[in-house]
């Protein structure tokens, strides 16, 4: 086990650090479960909201990009633990789970409607601890979405 992976779980009882390691199987398994309802597979090309809007799945140019660079990290608050998502080839989805919501994000998110992309908040974020769930997406490609499940929810129903 890595260095850094034994210090962490040194800090935890056992019993704390097998809660901990149940719920990072169950919401990993959340998080599947949800893409593969909607079709859709990770990629490691996503960027920021402007990715939503490309017609292929290759990373913003960092002066140009939402979350990095550009002077603007406009989005940077409200993508924290994101998962960039495209179906067909095509990017289709962003799931992020901060552990707030700012009215700033939630401006945010509005102009990035004002764009033709559609965005969904609600209940315990699928990353845990605290987060909440936000969901954008491009409605051409992806008609409807619902909200991952509570893994919370899900651990405390299996036991």
């Amino acid at each position: 086990m890595p260095e850094e992976a034994n210090q962490r779980r040194s800090l935890l009882s056992p019993e704390q650090y097998e809660d901990a390691a149940a719920h990072a199987r169950v919401a990993q398994q959340v998080i599947v479960d949800w893409a593969e309802d909607h079709g859709l597979r990770s990629s490691e090309s996503g960027c920021c909201p402007k990715w939503l809007l490309r017609n292929a799945s290759r990373q913003c140019e960092p002066d140009a990009c939402g979350k990095y660079g550009s002077g603007s990290r406009d989005d940077e608050s409200w993508l924290d633990h994101p998962i960039y998502w495209i179906k067909d080839g095509l990017p289709t989805a962003i799931t992020s789970a901060p552990y707030s919501v700012s009215e700033d994000d939630r401006n945010r998110i509005e102009q990035w409607k004002e764009s033709g992309l559609v965005a969904a908040f609600g209940g315990p974020g699928w990353y845990g601890f605290g987060t909440t769930q936000i969901v954008m997406w491009h409605a051409k490609r992806l008609t409807s979405v619902y909200l991952a499940e509570d893994a919370d929810r899900l651990l405390r129903h299996s036991k």
